[in-house]
């Protein structure tokens, strides 16, 4: 005896996973040490975005961190016009932030259209008493939200602080 196929969701459900597990594994390819994404949604319309955290290590090679203006100069001579880039004073300290639209590769393996670009947020954190960097990277694929969202990834940058052992 046989019995249906009671759950017709299923392929959607075994979609969702893949494409999940897919996001993870890029995360943890660019050193991604926690990943975010939205599940929220307003009025039945889903809001995406994400934040993507990954540690930049200490260089051996070179033990002294590279000064805040240094990499704003950096970046604005890799990105040009294509971005914002200034250094900002968070609670954690000085930081870089960096804005930009961008169509991403993950973006492309959901299906995002050329045209519609996602707009990316970056602060680049310095680690205390170490070169390394922490890295946020906040992304929306809306670009008639994205203005909202980055006032929300601004905010939620200034929740970061330090915490000493005692």
């Amino acid at each position: 005896m046989t019995y249906p196929n009671r759950d017709e969701h299923a392929a959607q459900r075994r979609e969702l996973r893949d494409l999940l597990a897919n996001l993870v594994s890029g995360a943890v390819d660019r050193d991604g040490v926690e990943m975010y994404l939205s599940t929220g949604a307003v009025l039945g319309v889903p809001i995406p975005g994400s934040l993507l955290v990954t540690a930049e290590p200490e260089d051996v090679e070179h033990p002294v961190r590279l000064p805040v203006d240094m990499l704003v100069d950096g970046l604005r001579d890799k990105y040009g016009k294509r971005a914002e880039v200034f250094s900002v004073e968070l609670p954690s300290g000085p930081a870089v932030r960096c804005r930009r639209q961008e169509h991403t590769d993950d973006a492309r393996a959901l299906g995002q259209p050329a045209d519609r670009p996602s707009t990316l947020l970056e602060y680049y954190v310095p680690v205390p008493n170490s070169a390394a960097w922490l890295l946020l990277t906040f992304s929306t694929p809306i670009p008639e939200l994205a203005d909202v969202q980055v006032e929300m990834f601004d905010a939620i940058a200034t929740t970061l602080r330090w915490s000493y052992p005692e």
